[in-house]
């Protein structure tokens, strides 16, 4: 016997209201990201193939005994030569950057197979390979940014406030020898603090790290404007900033914890709806 039932108005209402209430919630997927070429390994590419093969197996990985939070490598000779590079955030510890660096050569080879070039940028990590020597370029094409969902008030006040540390840590990470092409800071923003970070790949020169970030803030107004945290992957360099000490271990319990009153706020208006099906159904 099949039953028939009509939706009421106010059911349809509801539903809407649930829809909207979710869709400011709806946020981009976490890493990785990856930025793969247009052009493929051909078949008659083997050697290039197995370059890359021996690359990638050359890298930090989990059964490394010792790693580097930076490195550069390259295999073959000739036109098939690959060339390779991979960054870990100097904040995260030697184990965490091992299996950062692990995940980001299974994730390259499946979210970019065949790819002369590929680049893939993991949460704590990044890792690029090409047959054309990169090494000590600069490359701030097809940047990737990300932004916290949650919006600041003033957002103007906000960016100025941004922009001065980021300015300033560019200036440390770039010409403070000692730095490492690496920098942390805070500063004040009405009751809260501000968290940025900045690093280069320190194949780059002084100039070219500064040139690197400067273009990666260039990128936050049209990813990231009057949103509280922001970050910015580029082939050369990596910033973020955030209401939370990021770089010190920490994650944004505000975030979880609003997420978590959002999920259980759209469930209760879900399971209202499908019981209203369920019972119109048998009734």
């Amino acid at each position: 016997m099949i039953h028939h039932f009509t939706v009421s108005k106010s059911i349809k209402f509801f539903f809407l209201f649930c829809i909207l209430e979710f869709l400011p919630y709806v946020t981009f997927a976490d890493p990785p990201y990856e930025v793969c070429s247009a052009r493929n390994i051909s078949a008659n590419q083997s050697s290039f193939e197995n370059n890359l093969s021996n690359l990638l197996l050359s890298l930090p990985s989990n059964d490394s005994t010792s790693i580097s939070k930076f490195g550069n490598t390259s295999s073959g000779i000739g036109l098939d030569r690959v060339y390779g590079l991979y960054m870990c955030l100097d904040f995260v510890s030697n184990k965490t950057c091992q299996n950062c660096v692990t995940n980001a050569i299974s994730d390259i080879v499946k979210l970019c197979p065949q790819s002369e070039e590929a680049i893939v940028y993991e949460e704590f990590c990044q890792l690029r390979y090409s047959n054309k020597n990169f090494i000590g370029t600069l490359n701030v094409t097809g940047n990737i940014g990300a932004d916290n969902r949650q919006n600041i008030s003033e957002p103007e006040k906000y960016e100025s406030v941004v922009n001065k540390i980021l300015n300033n840590l560019t200036e440390i990470a770039s010409f403070n020898v000692s730095s490492n092409m690496y920098a942390t800071g805070e500063v004040n923003f009405e009751d809260k603090t501000i968290y940025a970070l900045v690093q280069c790949t320190r194949d780059l020169s002084d100039t070219d790290c500064s040139r690197c970030l400067l273009s990666a803030m260039g990128d936050i107004p049209g990813c990231c404007y009057a949103s509280i945290g922001a970050r910015v992957w580029s082939r050369s360099c990596y910033l973020r900033y955030e209401f939370y000490p990021f770089y010190l271990g920490e994650t944004d319990q505000r975030s979880s914890s609003t997420n978590q009153g959002k999920k259980s706020k759209n469930f209760s208006c879900f399971n209202t709806i499908l019981k209203h099906f369920v019972k119109a159904g048998f009734d």
